[in-house]
């Protein structure tokens, strides 16, 4: 694999920083950074090097790690399966870590009509050739990878619909490839990170290091959220222009980055 500059210059720093007894405070997204975008979700398995490499990180005394994802949490954290790390889904609207949990109280209180807008977006699903319904716990997720481009307008149609009903705060994020319903919150990837920022940092050796890194437009928020403050990374071509610093050109970059830190961290137990 030909690595990028940005690749090249990332490692650089962090490798000297866990080298010298900095803290890293490792956070990044789940689809299209850890694990390729594919076309059904419930396909995106991580791959067990990508698993081992992370176990790895996570169990350093300079290291923590924070998956955040749109995914549903129990899904998100049955996908890794690594107890040790710290896990935020639906965008960050619940977090769970080893010792505690946070769920935002605002979308707790629209759970039913996100699981109403579920139920009745997965009954007209068959309708539309291609559209997949993935309900969460604090949000739905309505993909169209495999929708025609004439078949758009139902998809919008049926998504109209089954979100205009009494009482509901909802709102609708555009992803890569989706349809994001979510409660109507002042909460996203950006106060989800700043939150975990303040809390796990002081579980660290000091100085600290914060380092995120998404693909998706709503790791936007997060990009801003933490200008000044934190590396952060953009995963994709570099066709769309971001807020973030720095950009790895593939997945596969962003696992080599995660195989490389696991290969310098100091292990548990070390001086």
């Amino acid at each position: 694999m030909t690595v990028s500059d940005d690749l090249q210059r990332i490692l650089a720093w962090l490798t000297d920083w866990l080298a010298g007894g900095g803290g890293l405070l490792l956070m990044t997204d789940y689809d299209g950074t850890l694990t390729p975008i594919v076309s059904d979700p419930a396909d995106a398995d991580l791959d067990p090097e990508v698993r081992a490499h992370l176990a790895t990180l996570g169990q350093s005394p300079q290291v923590r790690i924070a998956i955040i994802s749109g995914r549903d949490l129990a899904d998100v954290r049955r996908r890794v399966a690594l107890p040790d790390l710290v896990y935020a889904g639906c965008h960050g609207l619940e977090i769970e870590g080893p010792d505690f949990a946070f769920s935002h109280p605002e979308a707790e209180a629209q759970q039913e009509f996100v699981r109403t807008v579920g139920e009745a977006l997965s009954r007209r699903a068959p309708a539309v050739e291609g559209m997949r319904v993935e309900p969460k716990r604090l949000a739905v997720a309505v993909h169209y990878r495999d929708v025609a481009a004439d078949e758009m307008r139902r998809v919008e149609m049926e998504l109209a619909r089954a979100i205009q009903r009494p009482g509901s705060r909802l709102k609708v994020f555009h992803g890569t490839k989706v349809l994001e319903i979510l409660p109507q919150v002042g909460w996203n990837k950006g106060d989800c990170a700043l939150w975990l920022r303040d809390r796990m940092v002081r579980e660290l050796a000091t100085p600290a290091m914060v380092f995120y890194m998404g693909d998706d437009w709503t790791d936007e928020f997060t990009f801003e959220a933490l200008a000044g403050q934190a590396i952060t990374v953009r995963v994709g071509a570099g066709d769309m222009p971001s807020k973030a610093d720095y950009r790895l050109d593939s997945v596969a970059e962003a696992q080599a980055l995660v195989a490389a830190l696991a290969g310098v961290a100091p292990p548990r137990g070390a001086r």
